[in-house]
């Protein structure tokens, strides 16, 4: 059993610093007047074919079944299911870019503790329609996960927060890793209470990681992120105050959730508030002003898949999507401590109705 990771060879050479701009938060912050700098061309095209000719992450299990869950051995990639008497067929014009927020601060290195992705959003962009919606999935979810050895074998699952599965593989499978679960639990191959007759066709196969203690510093470099407090948050400011978030403030109002009500769902959407603002900023500033600004900070702590071609093809579609209008939603559940951990478990009526109105279109 192995993770075949396929990594997508960059044609240009000197295209290192359009993958840190792009890198960071996709199709969410980069300027098309930077890449034009770049690479001194016009982006005209209207086709996006880069981001649909990527190879779908290749998990080899030989295993009958991945887990005791029967929805698990169904035929994957259903492109039209039927659900409460209703009929959906996928939509064909949605890519998806996974974001990572990876945390490797101090104490975890010192402690041998493994990194978490404790940011993971999933930005679903709607090519056709040229839109996109900003999911977020709390870090403590539940769910099933792949654990991986450093040299790429699948030594079985796992139920575990969504933010371990980055620590259950080797250095070279993490992203890929965290991206097989995200994607079992988009299309609801991880393990559920109420088991399907189907899973639904949603890949993840791009992604861009940033490591959290280089959002404060990005915000820093283009001088600060605006935003208007929905509650109180100690050494960032008091509810409805507009705040400038930069260095120290910024790094907290991301990452605290023990001083506001909902825990790790509030601070997911904290998250999709200061991601959104920073891009509004990003956009807003010069393509030559974005390089000087944030060349630095982001080649330190910026991963990426995304070759040239795909960060061409999102760079198009930023310029037709407002900021403003990128719809935000997260996936819900209720607190509950399993094996002496408190952790999220989704509910999985909400989260399935959640993704059928995201990728699925009601056809009867």
């Amino acid at each position: 059993m192995q993770i075949e990771i396929k990594k997508n060879k960059t044609k240009n050479v000197n295209s290192k610093a359009i993958s840190a701009l792009l890198g960071v938060f996709g199709v969410l912050i980069i300027s098309a007047a930077a890449v034009g700098v770049l690479l001194g061309i016009r982006l005209k095209s209207d086709t996006y074919d880069s981001l649909f000719n990527v190879p779908k992450i290749n998990i080899i299990d030989t295993r009958p079944a991945v887990t005791d869950n029967p929805a698990v051995t169904q035929t994957p990639y259903v492109k039209t299911i039927s659900y409460n008497g209703k009929t959906y067929t996928k939509n064909e014009g949605i890519v998806n870019l996974l974001f990572l927020g990876i945390d490797s601060n101090a104490e975890r290195r010192e402690k041998n503790k493994g990194y978490r992705s404790d940011m993971v959003m999933v930005c679903a962009v709607d090519t056709v329609a040229q839109t996109a919606t900003l999911l977020s999935i709390p870090r403590d979810t539940y769910t099933t996960m792949y654990k991986v050895d450093r040299s790429g074998a699948v030594e079985g699952t796992v139920q575990a927060k969504i933010n371990a599965a980055y620590a259950y593989a080797g250095n070279e499978y993490r992203a890929a890793n965290s991206m097989a679960c995200v994607q079992m639990f988009l299309q609801r191959e991880c393990e559920l209470a109420e088991p399907l007759g189907f899973t639904l066709d949603i890949p993840v196969s791009l992604y861009a990681s940033i490591d959290m203690d280089g959002i404060s510093k990005v915000a820093s470099a283009v001088g600060g992120v605006e935003v208007t407090l929905d509650a109180t948050i100690p050494d960032v400011g008091r509810k409805g105050k507009t705040v400038l978030l930069k260095g120290s403030n910024a790094e907290e109002y991301i990452r605290n959730r023990h001083d506001t009500a909902g825990g790790d769902i509030t601070r997911a959407s904290r998250q999709r508030t200061f991601m959104l603002s920073l891009a509004k900023k990003i956009k807003n500033m010069g393509g030559v002003d974005i390089i000087l600004s944030l060349y630095d900070e982001l080649q330190r702590y910026v991963k990426t898949n995304l070759n040239t071609d795909h960060m061409l093809d999102f760079a198009k579609l930023l310029k037709k999507i407002k900021i403003d209008d990128i719809k935000q939603v997260s996936v819900s559940g209720k607190s509950k401590r399993i094996n002496g951990s408190s952790v999220i478990v989704h509910d999985e009526k909400e989260t399935l109705e959640l993704l059928l109105d995201i990728y699925y279109i009601q056809v009867q």
